[in-house]
């Protein structure tokens, strides 16, 4: 079975928002009653909200709630990601930013593994480019490679579509092991080896562990203009996201063919209303795509 994953907000519980307040006690609560509206929803796939360095850092005070937490996660079937923040570089020319980067994917690590639940994912971007392709590149790698083991064994790797691209990471792949994430709309936007998609999903997915199951990512792109602040008419970006998936780009994804089951981030704006929308479609339009939930 492929399951699509909740990246977004919650827009059906209005209650259900995460706490302005950064303390732990306010966190279990909000995190066990998003679980159970997943459960009830019949939602697999989950990203964790991102924690400034400073909270997650005291996840170990309300460990073995956070235990409890894992465990319910692990009877309702949902699998938990996490999504490390922009400011995780890994190849800054500054030596004190790569260090926090190392910390904060070991802490990020430590509090998905304490979860105890099944095959999390950490995914974290190479980095920025700097000027300097293959530099910037080899700063990656040998920052990944001071990690320990137990964090490596969580990380999932994701080109930008800006400067990266899939082959970028499918290298460094090949020299730390950690698996890449096929992430539809960058491969569109930043492809200069004219992979098609068929052969970029499979390379991805070829990358996993046969313990691990592969996560792949899916948005669209907001085709909306905006209003900037003197009334002057802005017209998206195609990296921004819309609120809902394009039904007939996700079918085209889904329907290519493919070497193992992945789980499907819905990376849209829309969060649990998009993924209601996008069963709904898939009904409608791709009835013959029977193993997606």
């Amino acid at each position: 079975m492929r399951y699509l994953g909740l990246s977004g907000r919650i827009l059906k519980r209005p209650d259900l928002q995460a706490p302005n307040q950064q303390q732990l006690s306010q966190w279990v609560l909000y995190l066990y009653d998003v679980l159970r509206y997943l459960e009830q929803q019949q939602i697999h796939c989950y990203r964790l909200p991102a924690w400034p360095y400073e909270l997650l850092n005291t996840w170990p005070e309300a460990a073995e709630q956070f235990q409890l937490i894992g465990n319910y996660a692990q009877q309702a079937q949902i699998r938990l990601t996490y999504h490390a923040p922009s400011n995780v570089l890994l190849n800054s020319h500054d030596p004190l930013i790569r260090q926090y980067a190392l910390t904060y994917l070991t802490s990020a690590a430590a509090y998905l593994i304490n979860l105890g639940c099944d095959d999390p994912v950490i995914v974290v971007h190479i980095g920025a480019q700097y000027g300097d392709r293959a530099s910037a590149l080899a700063q990656s790698v040998t920052s990944l490679q001071q990690l320990e083991p137990a964090v490596i064994n969580v990380l999932a790797l994701e080109a930008d579509g800006r400067v990266w691209s899939l082959l970028d990471a499918l290298h460094i792949h090949a020299q730390t092991s950690i698996p890449v994430i096929f992430d539809w709309l960058h491969h569109q936007l930043y492809n200069p080896a004219q992979l098609n998609d068929t052969e970029a999903l499979n390379y991805a997915l070829a990358t996993w562990p046969v313990q691990r199951k592969p996560k792949v990512h899916f948005s669209s792109p907001r085709t909306e203009i905006r209003l900037g602040q003197r009334q002057q008419l802005l017209l998206p970006t195609w990296h921004e996201h819309s609120d809902l998936a394009n039904p007939f780009e996700l079918i085209s994804l889904l329907r290519l063919p493919y070497q193992r089951e992945y789980d499907l981030m819905l990376e849209v704006k829309a969060g649990d209303l998009a993924i209601e929308r996008a069963r709904n479609d898939l009904q409608r339009f791709a009835p013959e795509i029977s193993d997606v939930e």
